[in-house]
This record gives C-alpha cells, sequence and structure tokens, in this order.
C-alpha cells in the first residue's frame, strides 16, 4: 500500500506546477491579469499588487495542476482585487435594493466561445469608460462571470453581496455589455444581424442609477422597480 501512495504522489506532483512555472505563468500573463484586476479596482497601483499577491499566495500555496495554471492565476488575482476593494463593493449594495432584473438571458453563461468573444471585448475596451460607465459591484460581477466563469451564486460568495443585489449588478453589466456589442457591429452591418435573437428594447435608452446620467446602451426596462426576477 506504501507503494501505491508513493507513486501516485510521484504521479500528482508531476501533473503539478513548478514554482518557477507558477512564477512564469504571472509574469507571461501579466497584461492581462493587471487589466482585469485594474477593471475590478480602478486603481494601477492596486491592480499590480492584487497580481503580486495572487502569484505569492500560489507558490507559498497548494500548487494549481499544470493545465489549469492560467484560470488559477486569474481567479487567484480576481480574488486578491475583489479583496482590496471589498468595502467599495459592498457600498454599492444600497443602489440595487429596489432594482431587479427581469431578463433570464443575463443569468446564462453562455458557450465557450461567446465567452471567449466577450471577455476579449471587455479587455479590448477603454478601461477607464468601463470605470466611468460600471460601479465597483457590476465592475466586479462582471468580471467574474466573463474571466472566470463564475455563476451568480459563485459571485454572491466571492463577493459576499446579497444575491438579489448580485442579479441586479449583473443585470447592469450585462446590459452594458450588449451596449458595447452594439457599437463593435461594422456601420454597414444592421445590429439586428449581430444578434437577433437579443430584445430590441435593448437600444431603448435608461437611467443610470448613480447620477440619473442617460446612456444608449441602457435599456429602459433592464433595471425596473417592482419586476419579477
Amino acid at each position: 500500500m506504501s507503494w501505491f501512495q508513493v507513486n501516485v504522489k510521484a504521479a500528482e506532483d508531476r501533473n503539478h506546477a513548478s514554482v518557477a512555472e507558477i512564477v512564469g505563468c504571472f509574469n507571461d500573463e501579466r497584461p492581462i491579469l493587471t487589466r482585469l484586476a485594474f477593471l475590478i479596482t480602478g486603481d494601477r497601483a492596486t491592480a499590480e499588487q492584487s497580481v503580486v499577491d495572487a502569484c505569492e499566495m500560489t507558490v507559498k500555496g497548494h500548487s494549481p495542476f499544470r493545465d489549469w495554471l492560467l484560470e488559477w492565476a486569474k481567479a487567484a488575482t480576481i480574488t486578491s482585487a475583489t479583496s482590496k476593494c471589498s468595502g467599495a463593493i459592498r457600498h454599492c449594495e444600497a443602489a440595487y435594493k429596489e432594482q431587479h432584473c427581469s431578463h433570464a438571458e443575463h443569468t446564462s453563461q453562455g458557450n465557450a466561445e461567446e465567452r471567449a468573444a466577450n471577455l476579449n471585448l471587455v479587455l479590448r475596451a477603454d478601461a477607464q469608460k468601463v470605470i466611468a460607465d460600471l460601479d465597483p459591484l457590476s465592475r466586479a460581477v462582471l468580471v467574474l462571470r466573463l474571466g472566470i466563469r463564475s455563476s451568480i451564486q459563485d459571485c454572491v460568495l466571492r463577493l459576499n453581496v446579497a444575491r438579489a443585489d448580485v442579479l441586479a449588478a449583473n443585470c447592469r453589466a450585462m446590459t452594458w455589455l450588449r451596449g458595447l456589442q452594439l457599437q463593435s457591429v461594422p456601420a454597414e452591418q444592421p445590429a439586428s444581424s449581430a444578434n437577433g435573437r437579443h430584445n430590441e428594447a435593448h437600444l431603448a435608452p435608461g437611467r443610470d442609477l448613480r447620477n440619473g446620467s442617460i446612456y444608449s446602451q441602457w435599456p429602459a426596462e433592464a433595471l425596473s422597480s417592482g419586476s419579477e426576477l
């Protein structure tokens, strides 16, 4: 039995990333990791420190599987970033207390191709505009959903925010993402051909709950008070 256990451990060790591989991954993927953290924190220095802390935590902890190293690095970085601005994230809860999402499609994870395309779209967007358009809670939900495929319940647990508030913040983030998708469609291509299945009501303007300003990508009913989930 001891021989079997030794051989199993040796096989597991071969599948786990070494310290050099972990550090190499964080260095090689630093631009995307920093970008993900920056979209959450809104501060460049804090985002960079989040990547450093995530790398140190990974090196000191249990080594992840080699095949999952990049996903681990993203998850660790996002966790580090959300922990550094947890106060700002939870401070946003009050703005969503009376808001409800009526769009079932907003909770869908989508397929791998759609998620990759949406993540790439967000990463290529002007980060300062993302930060200006979305509050810390909706940005954190957006990054969690697209960056590491978190479910709504995962977001609830990771952010320590009420489920209803996460759903409302997710609605805001997904509506904003829809606007970004429409903006990326070539001028000669009709918006309906980009996503014919999506409700055209998402083209209607809506009110930004933070300051009352109008965004053309916001639907009038996307965050409506009193509607059923």
